[in-house]
């Protein structure tokens, strides 16, 4: 048995971190292999029903195909009673080989028993989770093209259309995490549900499977303490399973219900999220999306090129710098809404220039980094009064000039 899968948290819905995604995709690439491995049993079956003759054959590829077949279960370790249910694939194709030799009724009610379960199993349950993966990547384009267009928006708009854009843009994100959690949800589910359901199955069949043996029956005999406890232990999974299965649908409407305002918060001296750096180019200013990362005890400021849209894989290790300053740009410095601008240590007089994705997320970041106003020459007065103080400079210094080039043609020796 492998280490398991990742487990997934409804509260990495709302960060969306990369790592996050790479979990997801863990667990979509096993629950394929499950689907194929189900496609598999099932024409197994079907070969058992549709070749009497070759009867034997096909029950030793059956065999085998549960003694190979293999499913993760979430976390690291495993109970007792996982580890039991993992390995009864492999036990019952073992108690196939041993009765091989034995054809006579055999999988006489074995469709009722075994194909149409396992197609049902598959179709429905992973096909569920097939669904709303298609939901919410639907949803991850809707909200990330919404959030694109956002943040282009100027500050010169009028009042009224930025009001609009916010109502639409929390929206947007709300219908996105939804769709998130529902899928973590989903996932969660159909990964505890093959843990009994699916096993379920198999031993209904291995049930039957012996009772139409007369050779068999003795086998069984020896065999049934163990399907027993199997059948306790599948038992007792399913009543977790629907105890579990309550307590995470409530904790999936509990986090549907919370604020969306701040959904990523400043946590024991940490923050990450979504930043977009601004960079000048001879063709004009790009705008990339990073997965960014700040650390208040070290200092530490990590970004990794990322955006969920184009991203499948991280192919790359994030950037790690030294945070200097941090300073929050001046709306009139800059038409991107929502920015402020970083030195770090190892770049000294380079300035890293970022957009946050909101004025709430921006005024986190400057929590986090002892982030500072921008500088004024003078509080109060404007650029216009403040090219009228330098001409009227220039003109007095002119003025003390001449005086002094009168006073010293005039042959006055002390012109203090």
């Amino acid at each position: 048995m492998g280490v398991g899968l990742p487990p997934l948290e409804f509260t990495e819905c709302l960060s969306d971190s990369p790592f996050f995604r790479e979990n997801l995709h863990q667990h979509e690439k096993e629950l394929e292999i499950t689907s194929q491995q189900i496609k598999k049993l099932i024409k197994e079956v079907k070969d058992l029903l549709s070749a009497a003759k070759q009867l034997s054959q096909a029950q030793r590829s059956f065999s085998k195909s549960l003694q190979s077949f293999t499913f993760e279960c979430i976390g690291g370790t495993q109970t007792d009673d996982e580890r039991v249910i993992s390995r009864s694939l492999s036990e019952f194709g073992k108690l196939i080989s041993s009765i091989e030799d034995e054809r006579d009724r055999m999988l006489k009610s074995a469709y009722d028993q075994v194909v149409a379960p396992l197609e049902n199993f598959r179709k429905k349950h992973i096909g569920d989770v097939k669904s709303g993966k298609k939901k919410f990547d639907k949803q991850t384009a809707k909200f990330c093209q919404s959030q694109e267009r956002y943040l282009n928006l100027t500050a010169k708009k009028q009042e009224a259309v930025l009001q609009e854009a916010d109502a639409s843009v929390d929206m947007a994100e709300r219908h996105f995490y939804n769709a998130s959690m529902e899928y973590v949800c989903l996932i969660q589910e159909v990964q505890e549900r093959k843990k009994f359901e699916f096993v379920e199955t198999l031993l209904s069949f291995m049930f039957g499977w012996l009772t139409f043996y007369h050779q068999g029956h003795e086998v069984a005999k020896d065999f049934r303490p163990y399907m027993k406890d199997l059948q306790y232990k599948l038992q007792v999974t399913r009543s977790n399973f629907e105890e579990n299965s309550k307590k995470l649908r409530n904790r999936l409407h509990e986090m549907q219900k919370q604020s969306l305002d701040e959904p990523i918060r400043n946590s024991r001296g940490r923050k990450e999220g979504y930043l977009y750096l601004l960079e000048k180019k001879a063709f004009g200013m790009t705008c990339t999306k990073h997965w960014c990362t700040y650390n208040k005890e070290t200092k530490e400021f990590t970004m990794l090129p990322y955006n969920q849209l184009t991203s499948k894989n991280i192919k790359e290790q994030p950037e790690v710098m030294v945070l200097s300053s941090c300073v929050r740009r001046m709306s009139d410095s800059i038409e991107k809404r929502f920015c402020f601008d970083l030195q770090v240590d190892s770049r000294p007089g380079i300035t890293y220039t970022f957009q946050a994705v909101s004025e709430t997320d921006r005024k986190s970041w400057l929590d986090i980094m002892d982030g500072k106003e921008p500088t004024y020459t003078t509080p109060g007065i404007t650029k216009l009064q403040k090219q009228d103080c330098q001409v009227l400079d220039e003109i007095g210094i002119q003025f003390v000039k001449k005086c002094i080039e009168e006073l010293e043609n005039r042959g006055l020796e002390d012109v203090g």
